[in-house]
């Protein structure tokens, strides 16, 4: 095994399992990369050590190493932990060519006894749903490679290993996708399952968890390790009676373990998918008995309610697909696929087609790239059996159930299932499939999912290219780069041509510009006494931080109530670090100001006097003294300078603001682990500020509502997000509706720390 599987395992299991984010998990990587690492014994002996890692990273990493006690699973070296369940185990490991792979361990429950037992014919069913699975071999699925037994007598599965974030981690980044990104993907996802349809196979646990999404554009569908045959003949690895699946996407059928269940169950998983990259949500939501409740008896939500400019087709697909009666569902994968595919058309895209401007931006939105904290009650993505004491269907299901993860495969045993009461419905109508292949609707949805294709960029770049006038609505015709992510000679062209041309875009105003703040310092606090929300922002490109209350120091570090605090906060030295956007390297960093008591960025000593850049994907977890917590996220600048009708240009570039092309937008400070109602942000040029889907979402908001702030010509200005709101003056005393949560807008004042 060489030394760069076991670093590549390491950084891959800490992002696997949310550790951290991709940026400070490559960090990591590198620093053990230094430190020598080159096998799973000098890897566990350097945690030992605690050298240059926080005690809590060492302990979250220990825990996912493989036991030294743990056997290959046949010529398979596990490397990290990534899932437990009631059905088995997941193991990240190497395979003999030094690759990753992915090892699944399926638990065995029966003794393993003399030929012909039991437990002999249930290894050996296991062994043909194994070989079954191996055939399916399809861009949008991902690949069984092999299958065997480890000399514990452990049954085990390997797949192929997809370095990319599955369907759940796409749609919680943007808090819900738009309607043509969300039928791209499907797309390719039914397209996968059509393939297994042709081997006959029912995937039973269809999920977001087990779709997963490249920067590319690709889609693959995963974990068949419980799909079953459908084939006369077919081979039953669970108990008669047992319910197997994911409570917020399993069918009616499903939750009645009904033997006869075939690929119309995957069809009403695939509609509940569908509707949870919509709105961001499962169709259905309560304890778990409820939810089962409701997949037999209530009718599909309608994603119009939350979302109005969803299509009537795109409904009526959620409609046809999780029907209660099965015989009014797609009939196969097949005639789904056809539905998405005349749907996209419906939107004007299809494999090949050029993204519109006002649907791209639609996909972006000001809130793209963001992270939303995932909803309390939905843990990992784990399977678990449990027991249900009340049976499914009852109208009132008993009040006190235990706590279960409805997102988690489970196999669970029903005492007495009520009947299903048939629902109606309307067939959709079998339309042709578009022209145009794998490799399109691939490019297409890489198109839809890269945040640097902005509506702003593209009207920028048509504008200065001549080809649009100001206003008027603009296509960029973008391909998946190798890295996944847009066209870069696209995006360095947009920049390029908005720095000659000047301005793109003329915005307007409503109110006189010279009543708006125009300190460099603003702070957004809570009206209501006793609430201590309060936002800080900051119009510059550094800020100081440390214990000091007062000047060289811009933000004040302590926890909360002060009080108790006191002493821990006294660690934290006068002038602890900067925080600096260099726009030479165009990257923010920051720079511990040697600090005794140092700082910890992702878990790593931060050298005292030394810059660390920041990365632009998710957290950046910075820990002073080891008593203040904050986390840093940094967003690239998307769209051009913008330029206020009526109001000059200033004879000196301004360091600061929307009319100007830093490479970022802004970078947020919130505290997640101390009075979480504080936060703080470096405004380069604006930044969102409201519910979920803001790049700073406001402790307390209620609703998906958002604002928009931004530094213009000195001052600060803010609107209402959404097209064509215009800008308005930010006045002493304004408040602002950030998601339902009030703050006014007053001058920045050392007072709120």
């Amino acid at each position: 095994m060489d030394q760069q599987v076991v670093i590549e395992a390491l950084v891959q299991s800490t992002r696997k399992r949310r550790i951290l984010p991709k940026g400070p998990s490559t960090r990591l990587g590198d620093y053990a990369k230094k430190k020598g690492v080159d096998s799973l014994v000098s890897l566990r002996a350097w945690l030992a050590s605690g050298e240059g890692l926080s005690s809590d990273l060492v302990r979250k990493i220990t825990e996912f190493l493989p036991p030294p006690t743990l056997t290959a699973f046949g010529k398979y070296t596990p490397l990290a932990h990534l899932a437990d369940g009631g059905m088995g185990s997941v193991w990240l490991s190497c395979d003999p060519d030094n690759k990753l792979v992915v090892v699944k361990t399926l638990k065995n429950n029966t003794p393993l006894v003399k030929e012909g037992s039991v437990g002999t014919e249930f290894m050996k069913r296991f062994e043909r749903e194994a070989k079954i699975t191996q055939q399916l071999k399809h861009p949008n699925v991902v690949h069984c490679l092999d299958n065997g037994i480890a000399a514990d007598g452990s049954m085990f599965m390997v797949l192929e290993y997809v370095d990319s974030g599955d369907l759940r981690d796409v749609v919680e980044a943007r808090s819900g996708l738009s309607e043509a990104l969300t039928l791209a993907i499907m797309y390719q996802v039914v397209d996968g399952l059509a393939e297994a349809h042709r081997f006959k196979l029912v995937h039973r646990d269809i999920k977001p968890p087990n779709i997963f999404v490249a920067g590319d554009g690709t889609a693959k569908l995963a974990d068949f390790g419980i799909a079953r045959s459908t084939e006369e003949q077919r081979t039953m690895l669970t108990m008669q009676g047992a319910i197997v699946g994911s409570p917020l996407y399993m069918s009616p059928e499903q939750v009645l373990t009904d033997p006869t269940l075939d690929i119309r169950s995957d069809i009403y998983a695939m509609g509940a998918v569908l509707y949870f990259c919509l709105a961001a949500q499962a169709p259905y939501d309560g304890k778990l008995q409820e939810i089962l409740h409701k997949h037999c008896t209530e009718a599909p939500p309608d994603i119009r309610k939350k979302r109005p400019s969803i299509s009537d087709k795109t409904q009526n697909i959620i409609n046809t697909c999780m029907a209660k009666d099965r015989k009014q569902r797609y009939a196969d994968p097949t005639a789904l696929r056809a539905a998405i595919a005349e749907t996209l058309v419906g939107l004007g895209l299809k494999p090949g087609a050029k993204v519109d401007e006002e649907t791209v931006d639609e996909v972006i939105g000001p809130g793209a790239g963001q992270h939303t904290p995932r909803p309390s009650g939905l843990g990992d993505d784990k399977t678990i059996a449990a027991n249900l004491n009340q049976a499914v269907g009852t109208a009132n299901p008993t009040k006190g159930s235990p706590a279960i993860d409805p997102e988690a495969t489970m196999a669970v045993n029903l005492n007495s299932p009520e009947a299903l009461s048939p629902s109606t419905g309307v067939r959709a109508k079998m339309p042709t499939l578009t022209e145009g292949g794998f490799d399109e609707i691939k490019t297409l949805t890489a198109s839809l999912l890269s945040e640097e294709v902005a509506s702003g960029l593209a009207q920028a770049y048509a504008t200065a290219q001549g080809r649009a006038d100001p206003g008027t609505q603009a296509t960029l015709n973008l391909k998946g780069s190798a890295g996944g992510g847009a066209n870069l000679d696209a995006t360095m062209a947009v920049d390029f041509a908005a720095d000659a041309a000047g301005p793109a875009l003329h915005d307007r105003i409503d109110g006189d510009i010279t009543a708006a703040i125009a300190t460099d310092w603003v702070n957004l606090v809570s009206p209501t006494a006793g609430d201590p929300g309060a936002i800080m922002l900051f119009g510059r490109t550094k800020v100081v931080m440390g214990k000091l209350r007062e000047p060289p120091v811009d933000i004040c570090l302590r926890n909360y109530p002060i009080a108790v605090h006191k002493d821990a906060c006294q660690r934290i030295s006068r002038q602890h670090l900067t925080l600096t956007y260099d726009a030479i390297g165009n990257q923010c960093e920051i720079e511990d100001l040697n600090a005794p008591n140092g700082t910890m960025l992702d878990g790593i000593v931060v050298p005292p006097s030394t810059s660390c850049p920041l990365s632009a994907e998710g957290e950046n977890i910075l820990v002073l003294s080891n008593t203040v917590s904050l986390w840093l996220r940094c967003f690239p600048r998307r769209g051009p300078r913008i330029a206020i009708e009526g109001i000059p240009e200033p004879a000196t570039a301004p360091a600061c603001g929307a009319d100007t092309l830093l490479g970022y937008d802004s970078v947020t400070m919130t505290r997640p682990e101390n009075r979480p109602e504080m936060a703080y942000a470096l405004v380069l040029r604006r930044l969102t500020i409201g519910g979920p889907g803001s790049e700073l979402v406001c402790a307390g908001a209620r609703t998906r509502a958002a604002i928009e702030i931004a530094l213009y010509a000195g001052r600060w200005i803010w609107r209402v997000t959404g097209p064509g709101k215009p800008w308005k003056p930010l006045i002493e005393g304004t408040e602002l509706d950030c998601g339902g949560k009030l703050l006014k807008a007053t001058a920045g004042s050392y007072t709120h720390f």
